[in-house]
């Protein structure tokens, strides 16, 4: 049984899951959100309550960040324009400038972490996310948080659940500072009708049965 088998590992596997493809043609692949396995802590939190107005922003980007995204909106949000908005950056255990974006807590409205432990935590404190394309966006929707998504490389652009038509809203692989900047400025200011409208769409999916779904197709082999 293979997990994220995108070589040929898979077609030699008796099963093969790969929750962050959306399909695949080999009979063995069971591929898509059906079969997304959500951290346990998950199944402690509710949605988080959308606030009429946006106050909080979570941002993280996976274990490495090898594009840099946490540098670049670190960058972008200490201007003075956001001074009344707090942002949360979460950087993970890859992270290899960890100590230098660590001096941004220096801004009283910017908090960074480092591998924290309970993520669902962080996170439903907050009103909307920017994130990449990997399994944060399916914790992300398990809480019903608005996001705003890109892609770390080649992979992760085919990795297709984080994606407008899911309740995201995905701006591509490596896109300018601008883009980024416009994104975050549009999220910030979303109506509180539209961020419940975002959330429905990511609600509307499954993602925490599926461990059982996964569980019940290794038992059957």
């Amino acid at each position: 049984v293979n997990f994220e088998d995108d070589g040929e590992g898979q077609i030699k596997a008796d099963l093969v899951f790969n929750a962050l493809l959306s399909h695949n043609d080999l009979p063995n692949v069971y591929a898509g959100e059906k079969y997304y396995i959500s951290g346990k802590l998950f199944n402690y939190y509710k949605p988080i309550k959308i606030n009429n107005v946006v106050k909080n922003v979570f941002i993280s980007f996976g274990g490495a960040d090898p594009q840099n995204y946490s540098d670049r909106l670190l960058n972008i949000i200490k201007q003075e324009k956001y001074k009344n908005i707090s942002f949360v950056v979460v950087l993970g255990r890859a992270k290899e400038n960890c100590e230098e974006l660590l001096e941004f807590n220096k801004f009283s409205n910017i908090t960074v972490l480092k591998d924290i432990k309970n993520m669902p935590e962080i996170m439903s404190q907050c009103d909307v996310a920017a994130t990449s394309r990997g399994r944060t966006g399916y914790e992300l929707a398990i809480l019903g948080i608005p996001t705003f998504a890109m892609a770390q490389n080649k992979r992760e652009e085919k990795h297709g659940f984080v994606s407008n038509e899911n309740g995201f809203t995905y701006i591509g692989l490596n896109p300018p500072d601008e883009v980024i900047e416009a994104t975050l400025d549009m999220y910030i200011k979303l109506s509180k009708e539209s961020r419940q409208a975002f959330q429905q769409k990511l609600l509307s999916h499954d993602l925490k049965n599926g461990r059982s779904r996964v569980m019940k197709l290794i038992r059957s082999l």
